[in-house]
């Protein structure tokens, strides 16, 4: 049973960094931009619903929807007047400002939340469920399901709508995307803007069991690039499966290996499937003649 209830809590967990991996991959994948800043954009949720302070679902629903709005607003401004005037030259602008921003917004929290590890009172109608012999929190489970459906209306957003078609179209050929008259810089400013309040509504979905510091960002920055990179460019559902990956290795490593090792651990093991499938768990396919 010790097996399976590692399994579930990891897959749960996974999911939840699946989504904060997508906003990721849809920024890079889109724009070619490495976001450094992203593990704090996961921050503006879980500070944003921590000052809400939600006593009911009700409200927790509403905190969730208000930190995708500014998640989004926020992506929206920091593409328009940071990044855009960037993007025709190195990739090195582009670090620098988003490295930048992520180093603001950590003192930002610091100064604005002085008190480390907040969390909020469980807004689900129960704590947790006990079937077949394991233990499950019910925060953990809605949060996982959530970060499903959201990353099947990612998935049908992506390939099944006009937006979609010009996303992909951008990060395909931007020069062809150009030339068909895609509106490149409208297009930009909705990936940055989507990226960023996936991760705002990932923090918000973290925050009942996930107390929150400053500190986190880099750690959830960290892990988001480990899915991205892992999960490889072929495919969105390669990011989510490596997602679910470094939740399970994460659970496993926190009963298997000491708490000072267990860092070391999953990283080391993502670090070897890097070196032995560089192109990641998905891949596009190259059409043959």
């Amino acid at each position: 049973m010790a097996v399976v209830q590692i399994a579930v809590t990891g897959v749960l967990q996974g999911l939840i960094y699946a989504l904060i991996g997508l906003g990721l991959y849809l920024i890079f994948n889109v724009m070619r931009v490495v976001n450094f800043a992203h593990g704090y954009f996961v921050l503006i949720g879980m500070y944003g619903v921590l000052s809400l302070k939600p006593s009911s679902l009700a409200d927790f629903v509403v905190a969730l929807l208000f930190v995708a709005a500014i998640g989004a607003a926020f992506g929206y401004l920091v593409e328009r007047f940071l990044i855009e005037s960037t993007l025709d030259k190195s990739g090195h602008a582009q670090l620098v400002i988003t490295l930048s921003i992520g180093v603001a917004l950590q003192y930002v929290f610091q100064v604005l939340f002085p008190e480390p590890y907040q969390t909020i009172r469980n807004p689900w109608p129960m704590e947790a469920i006990n079937t077949l012999g394991i233990t499950i929190s019910f925060a953990r489970l809605a949060a996982g399901t959530v970060s499903l459906v959201l990353a099947l209306a990612l998935s049908w957003l992506i390939y099944r709508t006009r937006l979609g078609v010009y996303m992909r179209a951008c990060a395909e050929s931007l020069h062809g995307a150009m030339l068909v008259g895609v509106n490149v810089r409208r297009v930009y400013r909705s990936t940055f803007a989507l990226g960023a309040a996936a991760a705002a509504v990932a923090g918000g979905l973290l925050i009942p069991f996930q107390p929150v510091s400053p500190l986190y960002g880099l750690e959830l920055t960290v892990k988001a690039f480990i899915v991205v990179v892992v999960g490889g460019s072929g495919a969105l559902w390669g990011t989510v499966t490596a997602g679910i990956l470094l939740g399970v290795a994460e659970a496993a490593s926190s009963v298997y290996v000491s708490g000072s090792l267990a860092s070391s651990v999953i990283y080391g093991v993502f670090l070897l499937v890097i070196l032995f499938r560089p192109q990641g768990l998905a891949r596009k396919r190259v059409a043959r003649t």
